[in-house]
């Protein structure tokens, strides 16, 4: 019988070491699984804060380049408003002075022909009282 209980003993002892040896590793096990459960969290947070951070610099970097734009089609839009009203300023003149010399052309012109008819009068008054 000292015989069955020492091993009895011995066997219960093996399965208390072991069961100790169980409740340790399930501990570690549970800690494991509580650091990356906070790990995971950590990251995740970081992760959404960095994405926070990126996406307030992406919107500012938006205004300044919708700025830009809206600066440089404010000042092309200027420019070429100056360009055509004074292209529009020297085709008028040039109308006007076109006008001119048309005017200035038909005067001479008529002038011409007038002096042209005097000289054929007096050329045919001429021939006719020698005649």
């Amino acid at each position: 019988p000292l015989l069955g209980q020492d091993a009895l003993r011995k066997i219960i002892t093996t399965l208390a070491v072991k069961n100790e040896e169980i409740q340790n590793f399930i501990y570690v096990l549970k800690q494991m699984l509580q650091n990356v459960e906070a790990n995971s969290d950590r990251v995740q947070q970081d992760l959404e804060a960095e994405f926070q951070s990126l996406f307030t610099l992406l919107d500012e970097l938006k205004d300044g380049m919708l700025m830009k734009i809206k600066q440089d089609r404010a000042s092309r839009t200027y420019e070429l408003q100056n360009q055509l009203a004074a292209c529009t300023k020297a085709l008028e003149s040039s109308e006007e002075l076109l006008e001119t010399a048309n005017q200035t052309l038909q005067g001479a012109e008529n002038h011409d022909f007038n002096q042209v008819q005097r000289a054929a009068r007096s050329t045919l008054r001429n021939k006719t009282q020698t005649s």
